[in-house]
């Protein structure tokens, strides 16, 4: 199973299994029948089936026209959706256990348009809507590390860390102009996200354009997943290498750089609170990513990422660029180019 569909299909448990617990509660309210209990968990699980599959849906090609509109236009418009799909579903289970309820077993159902009823519906709808925007801002796994406070305190952890970063984006953003620039880049950024999640690797960050992503280190080097992401991620930027020269008349190329080492990890901020990642690693991480100009390799690794390898996947190589000087760093470090075989290279094209 894909890393997308993998992550659409917890969206969908996930928030059926948390609306049919809701909606459950809230029925015992009027009864502590069997019959009740189960209206409101039939009630809320078909909530939740809708809900997330709309939000999936609005992650689609309804995904352009949203972001044209304000937030406060869309989170108004969702909570409104959302609203509609409380009060239909109730009223749709309502109806269905009414016609299949016994004579003399009648079964308490919520009260679909009762002003309480609606009130309450309203309230999750929106608190609803408020959760999947803040996923959307802040990315699930931040939003749960903010959530249960486990970066509260900063803690060392030994990463994976791989930067990404877009060639010639200063002259294609003045030749397309900024807008068409961004919907370009928009797309790179769209197209990278599933190999990453396919390696198991968390998008920490977009630095203009710039991508970072890390992984925890077991995790990182299981399979040599973060080597092998480089060359999903350009195999799937050459699938799009058509109509990328098609809408914006020029294909992406990325240079890529990975380093392994400790970082700190916490919460910084106090307004507008993230998870920061902060230490030598990362910033010999960018300056591997500039060695790639001076080199002339899109592809870079140090010697601690590949000590962390147990072995590289067996399509790649990895060739010596000996001890490289990198900016701000008192001695130079040993670089390794990455390569596929010339086999493979084809079959991706």
């Amino acid at each position: 199973m894909r890393a997308r569909t993998a992550y659409r299909v917890r969206v969908v448990a996930g928030v059926t299994i948390v609306s049919a617990i809701i909606s459950a509660g809230f029925a015992s309210r009027y009864s502590m029948s069997r019959a009740t209990i189960l209206s409101g968990v039939a009630t809320g699980a078909l909530i939740g089936v809708a809900i997330a599959s709309l939000e999936i849906l609005l992650q689609g090609p309804a995904a352009s026209t949203l972001r044209r509109l304000p937030m406060p236009a869309v989170f108004l418009l969702r909570s409104a959706i959302y609203g509609g799909i409380f009060v239909g579903a109730n009223a749709s289970v309502a109806l269905l256990l009414q016609q299949l309820s016994m004579p003399g077993s009648p079964v308490r159902t919520l009260a679909a348009f009762d002003p309480g009823n609606l009130l309450f519906f309203v309230a999750v709808a929106l608190a609803f809507n408020f959760v999947f925007v803040l996923r959307g801002l802040l990315g699930g796994r931040t939003l749960i590390a903010l959530l249960t406070g486990r970066y509260h305190r900063p803690k060392s952890e030994e990463r994976i860390v791989l930067f990404l970063d877009l060639c010639g984006s200063t002259e294609l953003a003045e030749r397309l102009g900024d807008e068409a620039f961004h919907r370009f880049l928009n797309r790179v950024f769209f197209d990278v996200t599933e190999p990453v999640l396919d390696a198991g690797g968390e998008i920490y960050r977009y630095v203009g354009d710039e991508i970072i992503v890390t992984w925890p280190r077991a995790k990182g080097a299981h399979d040599a997943a973060a080597i092998a992401c480089l060359f999903a991620i350009e195999d799937a930027l050459a699938r799009g290498r058509a109509e990328y020269r098609r809408r914006f008349g020029a294909e992406p190329r990325l240079r890529c750089a990975l380093h392994a080492g400790p970082l700190i990890v916490g919460e910084m901020g106090d307004i507008k609170r993230e998870i920061v990642m902060l230490g030598d690693t990362m910033n010999t991480a960018a300056r591997i990513e500039e060695a790639c100009r001076t080199t002339g390799r899109d592809m870079i690794a140090s010697s601690s990422l590949l000590h962390a390898m147990r072995s590289l996947p067996p399509d790649v190589r990895a060739e010596p660029l000996g001890t490289i000087p990198l900016r701000g760093k008192q001695e130079g470090l040993d670089l390794f180019a990455l390569s596929q075989s010339s086999n493979r290279m084809k079959l991706s094209v």
